[in-house]
């Protein structure tokens, strides 16, 4: 793909021009310099650790023809086209939607935020379009989905310039609609700028992040900042048992609707029954079974149910397709042993997320059986959480077994004490602790005897373990059915 300068500077705030060709072509764009190719715009913006102005020589020596940036700190090169900016973080956002062909004008985004459910429910609405023939892309934390084509991420937001190349993709590629993870840290980081939402799904709020937004009202904030930033054309579908989405619609221009139990609600459901194996339900008057367990689940099911109703899809089909919708992987998925061992795992890895999925196993188990948890910390977020997470599981469980999640850069010793860290942990010898998470893995199931549960939170689908800077290969998933083969 090649485009013009000047039809990529469309509409940028541009201070001032050093360098006045800008009928030049233009073959990709970058904000890192390491891949920065011949005739690459790259932008130099600066980040939370790092600033791009500080690589400007690394990318015109990779072959940069142009560099966008909000000052100049070292000699002007002849052939170089400077662009000066207000701000790169903005000038980005407009360049990649120009350069790309602004997708979101031919396609309909719908964006997903809140704590948790953001995976499930974009998941679901891939896997719900693509069942009623709708070709669609699927943007998240499991990477980028087009039609049935996996492209991996590093971010649950990616950046914006590979949103915009993913969505144009997926438009020659036939799809009509996009269903994309906002994560908060996306939305303050300006990961979405320029794009056109369609709608936008508020799934709940609670304790989380709060080692980057240092406050529950900022964490807040930047969640009502990209409600506020819908159009009058879109819609905002918020959960209406979330008390903080009346927050976080007021003074937006989007027409609202919401969904959840309460009678108020717009999109209402009733759980009939629910077990281990699924949960019967009653959406609109019609009775269906779903393989999801748990109430979150319920929730997550009417949230796409009701953006599909809101895109104007047919009820009666949308009812016959949402009851076949799959387990997403590493979300409540479940692994059985020969021997009636249950082992669920689950991305749990927040306080509320923990407790919603402890508290839904303890309402479907029977009172003969045991309940194991198997739960870590990650390393260089949010200390808080750590105690309070600890003591869920320590007062829902059986047998608690604390371990490592993703320690980064900390001392996994130190995340396990902070964990033990609460006022009813008396008994210290009921806390088993591994530092090596497979071997906490293969306790759990050790001590587990038949028709005892066991819960490995924390990790999910991820398929790697981040230590002292490095990923080594860890799968949760497979560590479990690796080790169930052994029991009969």
């Amino acid at each position: 793909m090649k485009k013009r300068l000047k039809y990529i500077l469309k509409k940028v705030d541009v201070l001032k021009i050093i360098g006045r060709n800008t009928s030049k072509l233009i073959e990709g764009i970058s904000i890192d310099s390491k891949i920065i190719q011949k005739n690459m715009i790259f932008v130099a913006k600066k980040g939370k650790i790092t600033d791009g102005h500080e690589f400007i020589i690394d990318a015109i020596q990779n072959g940069a023809n142009t560099i966008v940036c909000e000052k100049i700190n070292h000699p002007i090169h002849q052939h170089i086209t400077y662009v000066i900016v207000a701000n790169s973080t903005d000038a980005l956002g407009i360049m990649s939607s120009n350069f790309y062909d602004h997708p979101t004008k031919k396609i309909k985004l719908i964006g997903i935020t809140g704590t948790n459910g953001k995976t499930s429910v974009a998941t679901i609405l891939h896997q719900l379009f693509s069942k009623m023939g709708e070709k669609n892309i699927l943007i998240s934390t499991m990477g980028i989905k087009i039609l049935s084509k996996i492209y991996p991420t590093t971010h649950t937001t990616p950046n914006i310039i590979e949103i915009n190349k993913y969505l144009n993709l997926s438009i020659r590629k036939g799809c009509k609609y996009a269903f994309m993870e906002v994560s908060s840290h996306g939305i303050h980081q300006k990961r979405i700028a320029g794009l056109l939402f369609q709608g936008g799904i508020f799934t709940n709020i609670t304790h989380d992040h709060l080692d980057y937004h240092e406050s529950f009202d900022h964490y807040l904030s930047t969640k009502k900042f990209f409600f506020e930033n819908l159009s009058k054309n879109a819609f905002a579908l918020m959960n209406s048992d979330d008390k903080n989405s009346y927050k976080i619609i007021k003074n937006i221009l989007s027409k609202t609707y919401f969904y959840g139990f309460k009678k108020n609600a717009n999109f209402k459901i009733q759980i009939l029954k629910k077990s281990i194996h699924g949960s019967q339900l009653l959406i609109d008057d019609h009775q269906i079974f779903t393989h999801l367990i748990g109430t979150f689940n319920v929730y997550n099911l009417l949230s796409s149910y009701a953006t599909a109703i809101l895109l104007g899809k047919n009820k009666d089909d949308i009812l016959k397709k949402i009851k076949n919708i799959k387990p997403i992987r590493g979300r409540f998925e479940q692994f059985l042993s020969n021997s009636g061992i249950r082992v669920i795992v689950d991305y749990a890895h927040n306080p509320d997320g923990l407790k919603t999925v402890l508290n839904t196993l303890k309402e479907i188990k029977k009172n003969n059986e045991k309940l194991i948890c198997v739960i870590g910390c990650g390393g260089n977020r949010d200390i808080k959480k750590r105690p309070l997470m600890g003591k869920i599981v320590y007062e829902a469980c059986d047998v608690s077994i604390f371990t490592s999640d993703n320690p980064r850069e900390e001392n996994m010793e130190k995340i396990l004490v902070d964990m033990k860290n609460f006022k009813s942990y008396l008994n210290k010898e009921s806390i088993l602790t591994f530092v090596n998470r497979k071997e906490a893995i293969q306790t759990a199931i050790q001590i587990a005897k038949k028709k005892d549960i066991i819960l490995i939170a924390g990790k999910g689908h991820e398929t790697y373990q981040e230590i002292k800077g490095k990923r080594f290969p860890f799968n949760d998933m497979k560590i479990v059915k690796d080790l169930l083969k052994n029991y009969v």
